[in-house]
């Protein structure tokens, strides 16, 4: 089977060899990576294998649901936090916020009825779905414009470094072609303190009814890549990761009751603010953890790399039961050919990182959507 992609001057035609086939692909000069391509190398490298940009390039023709409705609620914090009406009054602003949220949950669903006709079901929990956002967004405005003591200076915003090599961190890693290893990363929001430190922030959706322990906030994989590449790529230090958490529950009537902890931590005294509802935690980090993060990722690029890397799958319910490519690996471990799967469910991938027109900014000096942190692969000296 042979694999194309649009070629161009910053393309450059990779063979590589996989399930018994060779390939051949056009991809870029640098080898570009994504975290969610890092979460699915971890569960599955077969699914990793026909999803990851780099490798088959498989997404499947229907979307899997109707609406993400993190993705909606993501959408208008973006819109809320937005650093160019940061000085608008919030009266103007909140409204702007729901017809955010509203705008995402309509594109959405028009994108899953261009492939199929929704079920009486389906619009009926997408319209619940609407109403139940819209009011869990308008108790959050009340209980942000009590704790907001920050300045947004990034939402949205995406960015690409260089990887610098774990055991000389001068210079970037390159594969063994001499390609050079970028990671792609997006954030939710930075913020600037009343005593002028860097923040970063991530935004959670969770409809649990217990929220999540605080050790599991210390140890998000994702908060601390993200603090790592930010500080890498912008040249600045973050004093640590805020957890802006939002839970869909039922609203208990009467204002809600405010719980303050403060508990040390490594980087500092961590507090906690939180409600039935919102919870928001500071998270003071160390340069250390910050930096061994770093280093995992590079050595997880380095694998994802490795010309002798192995293919298998990691066959578990847990993961195989929300995997979108459940179906040609069902194919491929019964022994049959996956490839007419593949060419009905599947296709290449047609969208960018980043869909141009979508809401994202960083401040001034930053001129473009993507900023590459350099550092100096081997034999590039001058």
């Amino acid at each position: 089977m042979q694999m194309s992609a649009p070629r161009g001057p910053d393309c450059v035609t990779v063979p590589w060899k996989f399930a018994s086939r060779r390939q051949e692909a056009a991809v870029s000069v640098n080898y570009v990576a994504r975290p969610w391509e890092s979460k699915l190398f971890q569960r599955c490298r077969r699914a990793w294998d026909l999803a990851a940009r780099e490798r088959q390039d498989y997404e499947p023709i229907e979307p899997a649901q109707v609406f993400d409705f993190g993705e909606a609620i993501h959408d208008a914090l973006d819109v809320y936090y937005f650093p160019g009406m940061w000085d608008w009054g919030r009266a103007i602003v909140r409204p702007l916020t729901l017809a955010g949220f509203e705008k995402s949950m309509r594109r959405q669903r028009d994108a899953y009825t261009q492939t199929r006709e929704l079920s009486a079901a389906q619009l009926q929990d997408w319209e619940q779905h609407l109403e139940r956002g819209t009011g869990l967004l308008e108790r959050y405005f009340a209980w942000a414009s009590e704790i907001d003591r920050f300045t947004p200076i990034q939402v949205a915003s995406q960015f690409d470094i260089a990887l610098p090599d774990p055991a000389d961190p001068e210079r970037g890693l390159t594969t063994a072609e001499g390609r050079p290893l970028q990671y792609r990363v997006r954030i939710d929001l930075v913020v600037i303190d009343d005593h002028e430190l860097y923040w970063l922030v991530e935004h959670r959706l969770s409809s649990d009814p217990h929220w999540p322990e605080l050790t599991a906030l210390q140890l998000d994989e994702q908060a601390l890549t993200r603090s790592w590449a930010w500080q890498l790529g912008f040249l600045a230090k973050l004093e640590g990761t805020i957890h802006n958490e939002l839970r869909v529950v039922a609203p208990a009537a009467g204002k809600p009751e405010v719980q303050v902890r403060a508990v040390p931590g490594a980087g500092g005294i961590i507090t906690q603010r939180s409600t039935e509802s919102f919870r928001r935690t500071h998270i003071p980090r160390t340069g250390l953890e910050i930096e061994r993060r770093g280093i995992a990722v590079a050595l997880e690029m380095q694998d994802m790399t490795d010309p002798l890397l192995r293919i298998y799958p990691n066959l578990s319910w847990e993961h195989c039961s929300r995997c979108a490519y459940r179906s040609p690996c069902l194919a491929m471990t019964q022994g049959a050919d996956e490839r007419p799967i593949l060419q009905v469910g599947y296709r290449k991938r047609v969208g960018g990182d980043f869909e141009l027109g979508r809401l994202g900014s960083v401040w001034g000096f930053v001129p473009e959507i993507h900023r590459v942190a350099e550092h100096r692969a081997p034999g590039t000296e001058q």
